[in-house]
């Protein structure tokens, strides 16, 4: 089979080790080698070992704190040198290389603990920073404090006894999470968050003295040739504290600058790193480092194509890459020297074997929702999967690769699926690969049921490669799809089970003047965007209609958020990147958002067009001029089918709920519920 994208399958060497391809899997929360109980953790070896056989050049686990509450990593021989070293000799059979990132802590961005009632001790040990007085960043109120020397020394220590250590369990290099993303070693790189007066604050140099200190250990103890990269930001871009910028907006830098960052990588470079894994961003723009579905593909390329040109160590370049035609131009034209992907390998841990042999429709993509691999947010809890980091909402199996049963049935059955959606052909797809007969009743002319209005913004362009994905495996499965049929009851009989997957509908609000054809669903603007006027209500502030209002202005329209509760976003599981830069947006583009706000009804307006009345919170009335009223205020369960079949006289054991017609919930929740139910 011939292969494709030579560049970015050529070697490229990173200190004294070879990489087969330019290709790492980077870091990610939850992937570490060990769990939040300080054990080895064993589900860890099947996630590797998949992402391996897929073709992955270099392997990078989440961060591993040198020092923390429960003693120092380098303390963890019986570990490293039992599980750890076997697990690499895996690895390295299937020629893939594995760089463990460590990392100082996470000095402002501490998130453990915060929240919940904390000890005096507690916060002696987490709440730190390169300063006193230093926001936290998940609650701004609350300060850290600043190292002292003795701390700073000791963790430079704990570096380098934790990097021989890894050397010996047979590990490649390390990755320090070091000026990167507002960690702590990048607070103390950062002017604006590092205002100490003694060797570690003041000039660049000093401000990085801190981590070049920690390369040097390293070096001296594990040799010059053991591996050193370092994960890098450009560009912070910070507005200030807690404030982010935008792709292509003119702001004024807090953090690191564009113009700064080259100086600083030079720095780096001479104390001996060995190489750069960079992109852009901090946690007061997570949506730069971890990029959202409203950030653009490769939208840190420019920044970091931009610093390879001062140094003379291989730069990689992370951030929605996973495109192999632009990486592969992008190396062959010498901009960057190779990519890191991290959601992407959890989405489809073979996308990679996928795309260099030229089985590309068959690559399941990422959609950078953040459902599955990222739901961190202080302000809203977990959905009813729980709090999930390096899980995927489009693959189930990612963290959870022993878990299923995919393998063939022994009693294969005649089975119907009634509703083409997202959880319809996860349904007919898994059923099929077991060895079921399987009939998908689709009652409209093509597939994707709600999924094809959710996916119509311009920037939900994965969301539409996801649904071509879907139909294609429908194709290439010969699943029996039958389009515009309406299943009926004695259609339904003959069928050993049926797995209804109708999906959900519009919450009906029982106001005056919401029968007028300028009041709309939130669906039925998704599919006919181009029906609004200039003006538009947008009717609930939660996920859906902050992008909806999103999308409006991106049609130069001029939307109104109206939203009864106290905030917009309130969104269970509702990663902290993508609210963050939704609010971003909001204050961007100066979208009016009215929080505790109720519609009361909608009339003619005198002027022209439509009054629309809402009460505030304090009781104030107030009318709100309009062209258009978008209703964005949840849907309900649709049951009709379930019910109907019930008194046609089918068991209730025969019929499965699927999804939305169960439980409202999201892409995850229902591509999940499909696995549970179909691969028992």
């Amino acid at each position: 089979m011939k292969e494709r994208y030579e560049a970015l399958f050529t070697p490229v060497r990173i200190g004294g080790v070879e990489l087969k391809n330019r290709v790492i899997l980077t870091a990610m929360g939850g992937t570490g080698l060990f769990g939040f109980n300080g054990e080895f953790n064993e589900k860890i070896r099947e996630y590797y070992l998949k992402r391996a056989r897929g073709g992955v050049a270099l392997i990078i686990p989440g961060v591993t704190g040198v020092k923390t509450g429960a003693g120092y990593l380098y303390e963890k021989k019986e570990a490293f040198l039992g599980p750890v070293k076997a697990l690499m000799d895996e690895l390295h059979a299937c020629g893939t290389r594995y760089f463990m990132q460590l990392g100082a802590g996470f000095g402002r961005a501490q998130l453990m603990g915060i929240g919940r009632e904390m000890s005096e001790e507690m916060k002696h040990e987490l709440l730190v920073a390169p300063s006193d007085g230093i926001p936290n960043v998940w609650v701004p109120e609350m300060k850290h404090r600043g190292l002292t020397r003795e701390e700073i020394h000791d963790i430079v220590d704990a570096f380098g006894k934790s990097a021989l250590l890894c050397k010996q369990a047979g590990i490649d290099g390390v990755e320090i999470h070091a000026i990167h993303e507002g960690y702590l070693l990048d607070q103390f790189s950062i002017e604006n968050t590092n205002h100490r007066t003694d060797e570690y604050g003041g000039s660049l140099e000093n401000r990085f003295r801190f981590v070049t200190e920690i390369i040097q250990e390293i070096k001296k103890t594990c040799g010059k040739d053991f591996p050193v990269m370092i994960r890098y930001s450009v560009s912070s871009k910070m507005r200030g504290f807690n404030e982010g910028a935008l792709p292509g907006e003119d702001y004024q830098e807090f953090g690191r600058s564009l113009e700064e960052s080259p100086s600083a990588a030079r720095i780096l470079q001479e104390a001996g790193a060995d190489a750069l894994d960079a992109d852009n961003g901090s946690y007061d723009s997570w949506w730069w480092a971890h990029p959202p579905v409203y950030m653009p593909l490769h939208c840190n390329f420019p920044e970091v194509s931009y610093l390879k040109k001062f140094v003379n160590i291989p730069v990689f370049c992370a951030g929605r890459m996973e495109d192999p035609a632009f990486a592969d131009q992008a190396i062959a034209a010498g901009e960057i020297d190779g990519i890191g992907v991290a959601r992407q390998f959890l989405a489809d841990p073979e996308w990679l074997n996928k795309a260099r042999f030229g089985s590309e429709q068959d690559i399941r993509p990422c959609i950078a929702c953040h459902n599955g691999c990222f739901g961190v947010s202080l302000d809203n809890p977990p959905g009813r999967y729980g709090f999930q980091m390096s899980h995927c909402a489009v693959n189930p199996e990612a963290m959870e690769e022993t878990k299923w049963n995919l393998t063939k049935t022994e009693t294969p059955k005649k089975i119907a699926v009634v509703g083409g959606g997202i959880g319809g052909m996860e349904a007919a797809r898994l059923l099929t690969l077991r060895g079921h007969s399987v009939t998908l009743f689709e009652k409209g002319g093509e597939l994707g049921g709600v999924f094809i209005a959710a996916a119509a913004p311009d920037f939900k362009e994965k969301d539409k490669m996801l649904l071509s994905w879907y139909r294609y495996q429908m194709e290439k499965l010969a699943v029996d799809v039958r389009l515009n049929t309406e299943a009926r009851e004695e259609d339904l009989a003959e069928y050993d089970e049926v797995i209804l997957a109708t999906g959900a509908k519009p919450r009906r609000l029982r106001l005056p003047g919401l029968e007028d054809a300028r009041v709309m669903e939130a669906v039925d603007y998704l599919e006919n965007p181009g029906k609004t006027g200039e003006r538009t209500a947008v009717i609930g502030g939660g996920l859906t209609g902050v992008e909806i209002a999103y999308d409006l202005v991106l049609h130069k329209k001029k939307p109104v958020i109206v939203e009864m509760q106290s905030d917009i976003l309130k969104v269970p599981g509702l990663c902290a990147a993508n609210s963050n830069m939704l609010r971003e947006i909001i204050r961007y583009y100066r979208i009016p958002v009215m929080t505790g706000t109720s519609l009361l009804g909608v009339s003619e307006s005198p002027s022209g067009g439509l009054a629309v009345r809402v009460r505030h919170e304090d009781g104030e009335e107030e009318q709100i001029p309009a062209d258009n009223v978008i209703l964005s205020v949840g849907y309900v369960s649709d049951r009709s089918l379930y019910e109907r079949l019930l008194n046609y006289g089918f068991p209730e054991e025969k019929l499965h709920l699927l999804g939305d017609a169960n439980e409202v919930g999201n892409l995850m929740t229902v591509i999940r519920e499909a696995w549970d139910l179909c691969c028992q």
